[in-house]
């Protein structure tokens, strides 16, 4: 698997696996990557598997078609006549782990909505504040001849900065408590998947550009004379 690979070979180099005083080189022919378990595997052939291990292979696979009913009865059959052996169905396991990954990713969208819902509206809150108290700089440049169109882009310029930060400390940030969470808790490899920072950082400048459109509708509306009088 590819966080196995990054650990026990991230150059493609052979390696050694140790067992109960045996030893076997390696050399890795490729890398798996599926974003679940078997990303942290190291797959072997068998006649490598006995002479490491010493053991034969301890599981059998058959594949039965048919309905839910006609599957459990043919567990039920093979339960009957091979009593010593651990019959499970395979699909009954791959199926409670769907449930399981859709429950979890409805629960991510429902947090990650709420999320991006507060940031947008902190966002928002800064801008308009900013704004604020910056409505005396805005009104002498509309008392200088500067249009509506140059205080918006220089709105949108600086939110657009903020923006940019915010998704870069944010994305950093987020790997390495990613890389930590992987290593304190489940002491495997967590591998930054670095081609997602180019929809961070766009999903950043749309809710904070989007965010500056109550702003920008507060500057249009500023009235120098009235700004520089104190009113």
């Amino acid at each position: 698997g590819v966080r196995t690979a990054n650990v026990v070979s991230p150059n493609q180099k052979p390696f050694t696996l140790r067992f109960q005083g045996r030893n076997i080189q390696l050399s890795p022919a490729g890398t798996l990557s599926t974003g679940a378990g078997e990303d942290s595997r190291i797959y072997i052939s068998l006649d490598d598997f006995r002479a490491l291990t010493g053991l034969g292979p301890s599981a059998m696979e058959i594949a039965a078609e048919g309905s839910p009913d006609q599957v459990k009865s043919l567990l039920q059959e093979l339960q009957q006549s091979f009593p010593a052996l651990d019959v499970r169905a395979v699909r009954q396991v791959a199926e409670s782990e769907a449930n399981v990954l859709r429950k979890t990713r409805s629960t991510l969208l429902v947090s990650s909505s709420f999320i991006v819902c507060t940031a947008a509206l902190c966002v928002l809150a800064t801008l308009m504040g900013w704004v604020f108290d910056r409505r005396r700089d805005f009104a002498i440049m509309k008392a200088l001849g500067a249009s509506d169109r140059l205080i918006t882009l220089l709105v949108a310029g600086e939110a657009a900065i903020l923006a940019f930060v915010a998704a870069t400390l944010g994305f950093s940030g987020g790997v390495a408590i990613a890389v930590w969470i992987g290593r304190v808790n489940f002491h495997a490899p967590v591998t930054p998947q670095y081609q997602l920072f180019p929809a961070i950082l766009a999903g950043c400048l749309v809710i904070t550009l989007a965010s500056t459109v109550p702003p920008l509708r507060l500057l249009r509306r500023i009235q120098p004379a009235m700004i520089l009088r104190g009113e």
